[in-house]
């Protein structure tokens, strides 16, 4: 009898550790919150040089006029990874867009362009036991002011790259950032242009999917809001 109570004992603290095991790997693998926020610091110089998103597509310099400066096209990039599989993509950092005139080849055509700008942001995933399982920090960058004979208003180098990135065994982090449009907030004879960015990601583990956007907007004279 006695060996009888002991073997169901064994059995109901088997049960109960594995069922203990299995909420506390759920508590793992659980998402319990998310916080973004705006981390901006006083960045380094080199950090801060523009970087060429001239377009090869683009017409030859010269062969556009003033009677187009109204209409704002991005010749650069409109999507880009930025980090895949927790890790950062090294191509990126020459991954910009731009809001331009029609017609012209390269921002280096416009004059009177400001010092880039930039905004940093800070992202952590908790699980279940408060544990930081992802840190992401990352930059959004751009240059504004550019003019065509001191008329307009125009933005390029807009990028976003990430700064530092840490992320929790079992967990995959995908980032990806967008342009979805560039557009003329100004009239045709002094055109403001304006560009909307936004950065995508999704976390997955074995019982989670979290993804979210956080979206941003730009503008030629420099304005800068985050939209959520």
């Amino acid at each position: 009898m006695i060996r009888i109570f002991a073997v169901l004992a064994l059995s109901v603290f088997s049960s109960l550790t594995f069922a203990q095991s299995n909420q506390r790997a759920e508590d793992y693998f659980k998402i319990k919150n998310v916080i973004v926020r705006d981390v901006t610091e006083v960045a380094s110089e080199a950090m801060l040089q523009l970087q060429s998103d001239c377009s090869t597509l683009a017409v030859a310099a010269g062969t556009w006029d003033l009677s187009s400066i109204g209409e704002v096209v991005n010749i650069g990039k409109t999507v880009w990874e930025i980090i895949q599989a927790g890790k950062p993509v090294t191509s990126s950092k020459f991954d910009t867009a731009n809001a331009l005139p029609s017609g012209v080849k390269c921002w280096t055509d416009l004059q009177g362009w400001s010092g880039p700008q930039y905004r940093t942001y800070n992202v952590q995933y908790k699980n279940g036991f408060d544990m930081v399982v992802v840190d992401f920090t990352y930059r959004v960058m751009y240059t504004t002011n550019g003019t065509v004979k001191g008329v307009g208003r125009y933005i390029t180098n807009a990028t976003i790259l990430p700064a530092d990135l840490s992320v929790a065994w079992g967990f995959e982090f995908n980032v990806q950032a967008n342009i979805p449009s560039v557009t003329n907030i100004g009239t045709t004879q002094n055109p403001i242009a304006a560009m909307q960015m936004n950065l995508h990601w999704t976390l997955d583990s074995t019982v989670s999917h979290q993804e979210s956007t956080q979206s941003y907007f730009v503008t030629g004279e420099g304005v800068f809001e985050a939209l959520n």
